[in-house]
C-alpha cells in the first residue's frame, strides 16, 4: 500500500501545483485586464467636456462678433456656454489664443497674419467665409490703383486688427508707407464715418460684405468701391489671397451695387483653436460653423464653407474626422447632450475592453469547475490501483480495506458545492463497490 500512498501524495502535490497555476493564470488575467482598463482610459477616454469655452471675437459692431453670437446660441442648445471676448481684431485674437490670455481657447482670425511657425500649439477648425479687401475712395472720380494713394489720408484700421496688418502690407507692396501717406488708425464704422465726412480720402477694410461698415460705404454717396485690376498679381505674391469677381448688382439688385463687375482680393476668416481643445467642443464648433456658414452667400456657393482650406495652421485631427463624416451625432438626436457624451465615452471605452475581457472571464468558471471536480476525480485513481493490486495479490485484501477506510475518511471530509453533490455521492457509491470486492475476497480466504 506504500505505492498507493505515494501515488496519493503525488496526486495531491500535483493538484496543489495545478491549483496554484490556475490562480497565477487568473491573477495574471486580472492584472492584464486592469492594466488594459487603465491604458484605454489614459489614451482613449478624454476628460468630460468643459461647461464653458472662451472665444475671442473682434469689435462689437463687426462681423466676427455677430457670427460668434450665433455660435453661442448653437452651443447653448447643448449646455455649453460660449463666452465672447471683444477685441480690436484678428491680431489681438491671435495673440490672446497664442498666450491663452483671459482663458481664450478659440479665436476668429483673418488669414495671412501668421503661420504655425509663428504661433505653435494652434490648430484650425476650418475656414468660414471670404473676407474681401475693400478699397473705398471718396472723391469725384474713382482711382485705379493703390499706388495713387501716395500723399492721401487713408484709414488703415485699428491697432491690433488684421485689417491694418494686411492694408499696410498691400500698401507697402505699392511703395507706400507712413512717410508717403497720412495714416488714420480708424476701422469699421469709425472709418466709414470719416470717409463719408471727408475726414479721410480712402479707407481699406477687410470684412465680409454683410459687415455694417461695408454696407454703409457701399450705399454712401460720393464713395467709390475700387476694384483690384491686378488681382492675379496680388495672389501670386501672396498665396493666402484669393481673387473674387463680384457680379454687377450682386450686393444690391435694386440699386445695382456694384454698378459693374468688381474684382477684389480676399482672405478667409478662420476658426482657430488651442490644440488641446476638447474633441466634443471641436465637434460642436464645427457643427455650429456648418449651420451658420454652410449655405450660400454673396461670395460663395452652398457647401463651400466651412472647409479645411487654411494652409497657415495644421488642421485639428478631431475637425478632420468631422469633415470626413466619421463623427455621428446620432445619440444627440435622442438624448440630452451630456448624457450622450457619457454614453459615447462608455461605448468607446467599454466595447474594446469587453471584447478582450469576456474571453478571459470565461476562463475563470472553467478553472473553478476543474478545481472542484479534480478534488473528486483524483480518488478514482486510488480505487483503480486497489482493484489492480487485489488482482495481483489476493492476500492484500485486509491491507486494502485499511487503506480504503483511510480514503473513505478523507473523502468524507471533502467540502464540495451543492451543484457537484451528484458527482460526490457517485464517488461514495464507487468506494462502497470496491469495499464489497475487498470484503468478498477476504471471506473467500477465510473460507
Amino acid at each position: 500500500m506504500s505505492r498507493l500512498s505515494g501515488l496519493a501524495r503525488w496526486e495531491e502535490a500535483h493538484f496543489r501545483r495545478m491549483r496554484w497555476l490556475a490562480w497565477i493564470v487568473a491573477g495574471t488575467a486580472a492584472v492584464a485586464l486592469i492594466g488594459l482598463f487603465a491604458l484605454l482610459f489614459k489614451i482613449l477616454v478624454q476628460p468630460a467636456p468643459p461647461r464653458s469655452v472662451v472665444i475671442s471675437t473682434g469689435p462689437a459692431d463687426g462681423a466676427y462678433h455677430a457670427f460668434a453670437m450665433r455660435y453661442r446660441a448653437y452651443l447653448a442648445r447643448y449646455g455649453v456656454d460660449l463666452v465672447l471676448k471683444e477685441s480690436n481684431g484678428s491680431l489681438e485674437n491671435l495673440r490672446r489664443l497664442q498666450e491663452r490670455r483671459d482663458g481664450v481657447q478659440v479665436a476668429l482670425v483673418q488669414g495671412g497674419l501668421a503661420t504655425s511657425a509663428d504661433a505653435p500649439g494652434i490648430v484650425t477648425l476650418g475656414s468660414l467665409f471670404y473676407e474681401p479687401v475693400w478699397f473705398f475712395w471718396h472723391g469725384k472720380q474713382p482711382l485705379a490703383y493703390l499706388a495713387q494713394l501716395r500723399g492721401k489720408r487713408v484709414a488703415v484700421g485699428d491697432e491690433g486688427s488684421g485689417a491694418r496688418v494686411l492694408a499696410l502690407r498691400l500698401l507697402g507692396a505699392n511703395g507706400i508707407d507712413g512717410k508717403t501717406m497720412r495714416m488714420d488708425p480708424a476701422g469699421g464704422l469709425e472709418a466709414a464715418a470719416k470717409l463719408e465726412s471727408g475726414a479721410v480720402d480712402a479707407a481699406i477694410l477687410v470684412n465680409a460684405p454683410e459687415a455694417s461698415a461695408v454696407q454703409r460705404l457701399l450705399h454712401a454717396k460720393g464713395v467709390w468701391p475700387i476694384g483690384f485690376k491686378r488681382a492675379d498679381a496680388y495672389t501670386r505674391h501672396y498665396p493666402f489671397l484669393e481673387k473674387i469677381v463680384i457680379p454687377a448688382g450682386a450686393l444690391d439688385l435694386a440699386r445695382n451695387i456694384p454698378v459693374e463687375d468688381l474684382t477684389v482680393v480676399a482672405v478667409t476668416a478662420n476658426l482657430l483653436a488651442a490644440e488641446d481643445l476638447h474633441p466634443v467642443i471641436v465637434d460642436l464648433l464645427v457643427e455650429a460653423a456648418r449651420e451658420v456658414h454652410g449655405g450660400s452667400s454673396l461670395l460663395n456657393r452652398p457647401g463651400e464653407f466651412p472647409s479645411l482650406r487654411d494652409r497657415d495652421f495644421p488642421p485639428s485631427p478631431d475637425a478632420e474626422r468631422n469633415y470626413r463624416g466619421q463623427y455621428s451625432s446620432f445619440l444627440r438626436r435622442y438624448m440630452p447632450f451630456w448624457l450622450s457624451v457619457w454614453v459615447q465615452r462608455f461605448l468607446f471605452f467599454a466595447i474594446p475592453v469587453l471584447a478582450i475581457g469576456i474571453p478571459l472571464l470565461r476562463y475563470l468558471p472553467a478553472t473553478y469547475r476543474w478545481g472542484v471536480r479534480r478534488r473528486i476525480y483524483r480518488w478514482y485513481g486510488e480505487l483503480k490501483f486497489l482493484e489492480l493490486s487485489l488482482q495481483r495479490d489476493s492476500g492484500g485484501a485486509a491491507k486494502g480495506l485499511k487503506h480504503l477506510a483511510d480514503i473513505e475518511q478523507r473523502v468524507g471530509a471533502l467540502r464540495v458545492p451543492p451543484a457537484y453533490a451528484g458527482e460526490y455521492y457517485t464517488l461514495r457509491i464507487h468506494i462502497g463497490l470496491v469495499r464489497q470486492q475487498l470484503e468478498a475476497r477476504l471471506k473467500e480466504r477465510g473460507a
